[in-house]
């Protein structure tokens, strides 16, 4: 309504104001504005209370649609007596003891490296030296400069190897605390670290396999250096004998043998060790010191050692082939000068200094060198160690010429007793467990193999004769939980049913869906299910039964000693009454009966998608909403309109009203003055 124009309204008539106006407007508002207005209230208060309704069912739901799927039934609890395993099982798995002896669990590599370091930083070694070793099918060589700290060798390892091997540094305590350790990153046996001369066959063959007097002969050092043979006898394995079972088989064999062995029995399992490849399939056979390992014998090849030796690995090699011609300038090999000039000739080839000089050399005490077919020289000793020291710029060259290099040089086993020093602290090992009387073995303490859906975890062994036993019982308490949630929605959404839907007679008051049908019956399609039973006689199966029951007041009440006596008499009977049975009808399958399946499949058609009975409702209310701001928007307008228009009218007339009283002054006016000297 424009202000202005109602401003001065009723000046003129002192009757037409803006209060009439006003009073007209707001009782034409409350006859067409307030209904419109409590319509909408009650339209928010259906919606609001609609939607806790909704939730609370889709809660029940949910509860009943847990209550109505047969995973429920198949949970599994898990009990084991004793320390040595935990354990796990799947849903469905069948209800069971098992007892489980573990001989030994699953160990990772784990080796010390002797030389105490007083920091991180502090230099590994002073001269140039190689770190070797083998794990998971492979060989390492890892060049080590003269000066490399400790930290950076424990980083080699772990690079060089591709994790494999895992180099760490640990603080151990003393005046030097510091160590190297390099271990296995897996554990199982497959995954051993060998140090030194490792030797691997192929795969075993599979079948039956027999080892008799000079099938299979191994050469060892003994701890004097000593050549010592160990024939290897095995019994005739079964016909049907795995690849893997023959190694483990003729693994123990040869160790077997090597006990047998004075010379050599102090050795196993820490110079010498024997082992099994990765894939189970395969035999290794290691000198940890680095001496080399040979295999002979009528059947060494035929069972898998198409190898039958390790590598020698020369003290030195030249990387160039001798030069030719006059050689000039000293060399010093292991203490000893030689001088070129003296044992080569102006015009001579390159093979023929190097013949000259590798003569030359075999003539130092301890030391002997050879030609190799690329014309260099190849130098070993005695000592296992060779020196070669130049003594100034021109003996320099003198090596150049030789394509021989600088430094100290020593075999692995020399590396290892000066500066590795390394000692075995865990030897990788495979788990390994009798089940039902079958020794198993598994590379790891996680197994989920043996026991359909039963997880097991290995600890620690077992006391000989005392087995751990896993039991595996259903998981009533889940079912009981469930029912529980169950009963505790049922509590909380029949009360709000009743206050919605009441209608007290006294007070003629009503809850705001008293008279929505659909509201109304939820109350039944919920109960409904304590009438529903199947079985007759003592066998009747009922909620009440399973210890759920309501009273007068529609709260419902479980009693769990009840439902738990149930489960563990007849956990069938229990599971078939709450989700149904499987029928054929018809020729189709088809689930029948189960109160929590048709009540899950009821709460299903008033809340679940769009066209269900609730979410149809709640659209409804929308729309209804909606149109309700539209008609009172409308109705508003018009009134405006209506009051504006009137407002006009009244300004008209009370312009009117006012011409004619100021007219009816003036007339009154003269009267007055004619009339008053009278």
């Amino acid at each position: 309504m424009a202000m202005g124009k109602l401003s001065s309204l009723g000046v003129g008539s002192n009757v037409l104001n803006y209060d009439v106006i006003e009073k007209l407007k707001k009782a034409d508002e409350k006859a067409m504005i307030d209904p419109i207005d409590k319509k909408m209230k009650d339209n928010i208060e259906k919606q609001a209370e609609l939607s806790g309704i909704i939730g609370m069912l889709n809660g029940m739901r949910n509860s009943a649609q847990t209550l109505s799927d047969y995973s429920t039934y198949m949970g599994r609890k898990v009990n084991v007596i004793g320390d040595a395993i935990r354990a796990t099982a799947n849903a469905g798995v069948p209800i069971q003891d098992i007892n489980i002896e573990v001989k030994q669990i699953a160990k990772n590599d784990i080796n010390e490296v002797g030389t105490k370091f007083e920091d991180r930083s502090s230099p590994f070694c002073e001269e140039d030296t190689t770190l070797a070793f083998y794990v998971r099918g492979q060989n390492f060589k890892i060049p080590i400069k003269g000066g490399t700290t400790l930290g950076e060798v424990a980083q080699l390892v772990t690079d060089k190897s591709g994790g494999n091997a895992i180099g760490v540094v640990m603080k151990t305590g003393g005046a030097n605390p510091y160590q190297l350790m390099i271990n296995s990153k897996e554990t199982g046996e497959e995954n051993k670290i060998y140090f030194g001369a490792t030797l691997q066959s192929d795969d075993i063959a599979s079948g039956a396999q027999e080892l008799g007097d000079g099938d299979l002969e191994i050469v060892l050092k003994d701890a004097n250096g000593l050549d010592q043979s160990v024939m290897v006898t095995m019994p005739k394995t079964d016909e049907n004998s795995k690849s893997n079972n023959n190694a483990q088989a003729i693994k123990e064999a040869i160790k077997k043998a090597i006990e047998e062995n004075a010379e050599l029995s102090d050795l196993l399992g820490s110079d010498i060790n024997v082992g099994i490849g990765v894939g189970g399939k395969s035999l290794v056979i290691n000198d940890r010191r680095g001496y080399q390992v040979q295999v002979f014998g009528n059947k060494a090849k035929e069972i898998g050692f198409k190898k039958t030796e390790t590598p020698i690995e020369n003290l030195v090699t030249s990387s160039t082939p001798v030069e030719g011609g006059k050689l000039k300038g000293s060399i010093n090999i292991s203490g000893i000068p030689l001088n070129l000039a003296d044992f080569t000739e102006r015009g001579n080839t390159g093979e023929q200094n190097a013949q000259a000089i590798a003569q030359a050399i075999n003539n130092v005490a301890g030391v002997y060198a050879y030609v190799n077919d690329k014309g260099g020289l190849v130098l070993n000793s005695d000592s296992g160690e060779i020196y070669i020291k130049p003594q100034d710029e021109a003996s320099r060259e003198a090596l150049k010429s030789l394509g021989l290099p600088e430094g100290t040089f020593a075999e692995y086993s020399k590396t290892q007793e000066q500066i590795f020093k390394l000692k075995n602290i865990q030897t990788a090992q495979d788990a390994e467990i009798i089940y039902n009387g079958v020794t198993i073995t598994r590379s790891k303490n996680t197994i989920n193999d043996i026991v359909g859906g039963v997880n097991l975890e290995l600890i620690s062994t077992t006391p000989e004769g005392s087995p751990a036993t896993v039991s595996i019982t259903a998981d009533n308490d889940t079912i009981v939980e469930d029912i529980k949630s169950f009963v505790e929605k049922y509590n909380e959404l029949m009360p709000k049913l009743a206050e919605v839907t009441k209608y007290d007679p006294d007070t003629q008051t009503a809850g705001i869906f008293n008279g929505v049908s659909f509201i109304r019956m939820i109350r039944s399609t919920v109960n409904k299910i304590f009438s529903m039973s199947s079985g007759s006689g003592l066998e009747v199966q009922s909620l009440i039964k399973y210890g759920l029951s309501i009273d007068d007041n529609s709260k419902m009440s479980f009693d769990e000693s009840k439902l738990r006596s149930a489960l563990s008499a007849n956990p069938d009977a229990v599971r078939e009454f709450f989700i149904g049975v499987d029928k054929t009808v018809l020729g189709k399958e088809t689930r029948v009966g189960g109160v929590f399946r048709v009540l899950n499949e009821d709460l299903d058609s008033l809340v679940k998608g769009s066209n269900s009975t609730l979410q149809l409702y709640e659209q409804s209310l929308t729309r209804d909403d909606k149109r309700l701001r539209e008609d009172r928007k409308q109705t508003m307008q018009r009134l405006n309109a209506r009051y504006d228009s009137m407002a006009e009218r009244f300004a008209a007339y009370d312009s009117q009203i006012a011409k004619t009283d100021n007219s009816f002054k003036s007339v009154q006016m003269m009267i007055n003055q004619a009339t008053k000297g009278k």
